[in-house]
């Protein structure tokens, strides 16, 4: 049986229309809807839900972090300069605004858990090539963990 938490995160999944799915998504505040709501999205839909999750005041640390990776944020810290180049500007000015509210301490670490999406050789190429004040994106944080949930 589904959470309260993943119904109400399906229920806003299954909005069609944008600009209430939008207001919806500005008005809530618990923590995990947003975050499942960010894992459940359907990116070829544009970048407007997920800057609306990251412009949510209840959206922490571990839902800023799994949706950079979700729009392939790894891509920016293996190669600032190749993405500034792209040619995909909606996307790179997601990523490049999420990384540096990120970096910036934009997001609280509260609530909900996360671990990057990388393997010992990703991370231990990672950490050579970033500055100290980067490896909040290669680092782990404790907390719930909603990953295994499914809407």
């Amino acid at each position: 049986m589904k959470s309260d938490v993943e119904v109400q995160a399906a229920e806003l999944l299954d909005i069609d229309n944008q600009t209430i799915l939008l207001n919806r998504v500005a008005e809530i505040t618990d923590q995990r809807i947003l975050h499942l709501l960010g894992r459940g999205y359907n990116w070829d839909d544009g970048f407007a839900v997920p800057e609306a999750i990251i412009n949510n005041p209840n959206c922490c640390l571990s839902t800023a972090l799994e949706l950079f990776y979700l729009a392939d944020g790894v891509r920016y810290l293996k190669d600032k300069l190749d993405v500034e180049k792209s040619a995909l500007e909606p996307w790179k000015c997601f990523i490049t605004r999420l990384y540096t509210q990120i970096i910036q301490g934009r997001f609280k670490r509260i609530g909900i858990g996360f671990t990057p999406p990388l393997n010992k050789v990703e991370i231990y190429k990672l950490k050579k090539s970033l500055e100290p004040s980067e490896h909040i994106f290669i680092e782990a944080i404790e907390g719930e963990n909603l990953t295994g949930v499914s809407l």
